[in-house]
């Protein structure tokens, strides 16, 4: 069962772009229907996200370091992922993408995971480890290898770091990707449903690596998306 899922999604996952919907919940406040293009490559994410014609959301992973913009506030962040905040860098990578379980600290901790069968699958339980850093994971599959749910926590923690679902699993040109994923922590949610990713040949992102942490504002950002 473990090799089976492996297999299918432990992958390295190449230049992939895809467009779906974007729906976002936190607390009373709510905004579903963003239409939404992302793109991947290596170590970096970008994701655009439309509410009816206007651009709303900039968003950019390149490396360590993050962008977003808020297009309709003119307002901006940019800068790098501070250490020992949450998953760090590299877990915010893996969240964004989280049907790649190819990235190896990923893979070597599913290998490492403790495996026990439940009611139509199988828990996997163990540890995302980086230098001092230790947070716990379970990670459940049901009957056909599939992932359907993710939940992470510091060490010691019961309150959940993240907690991802997996909707139904389709057969894309780029492999298995499940139609939809969720996303909380706390009382926050965002749900994703993508319609036909696809692999690229060219690199989709091109953008410069940020010093600090900054506040942009009036119209004096930019993304690094291109289409």
């Amino acid at each position: 069962m473990r090799d089976r899922f492996l297999a299918a999604y432990a992958v390295k996952e190449p230049a992939t772009r895809g467009a779906g919907m974007l729906s976002v919940r936190a607390g009373a406040y709510s905004r579903a229907g963003m239409n939404t293009r992302w793109a991947s490559v290596r170590d970096s994410v970008a994701i655009v996200a439309y509410v009816g014609p206007v651009r709303a959301l900039d968003a950019v992973l390149l490396g360590d370091s993050v962008f977003v913009a808020l297009r309709p506030y003119a307002l901006g962040l940019t800068g790098a992922v501070p250490e020992g905040e949450g998953l760090g860098a590299r877990g915010l990578r893996f969240l964004a993408r989280p049907w790649d379980f190819s990235p190896p600290w990923v893979r070597d901790a599913i290998e490492r995971a403790r495996m026990e069968p439940i009611e139509g699958g199988w828990r996997l339980t163990g540890r995302f480890e980086e230098g001092k850093a230790s947070h716990e994971f379970v990670l459940d599959l049901n009957g056909k290898s599939e992932p359907q749910r993710l939940r992470i926590q510091h060490d010691g923690d019961e309150r959940s770091l993240a907690l991802v679902r997996y909707g139904p699993v389709r057969h894309f040109d780029i492999g298995k990707l499940p139609q939809w994923v969720e996303w909380t922590r706390g009382t926050k949610s965002m749900s994703g449903r993508s319609s036909q990713p696809s692999g690229t040949r060219r690199p989709p992102i091109r953008i410069g690596p940020f010093s600090a942490w900054t506040i942009l504002g009036g119209g004096s950002f930019c993304t690094g998306f291109s289409g």
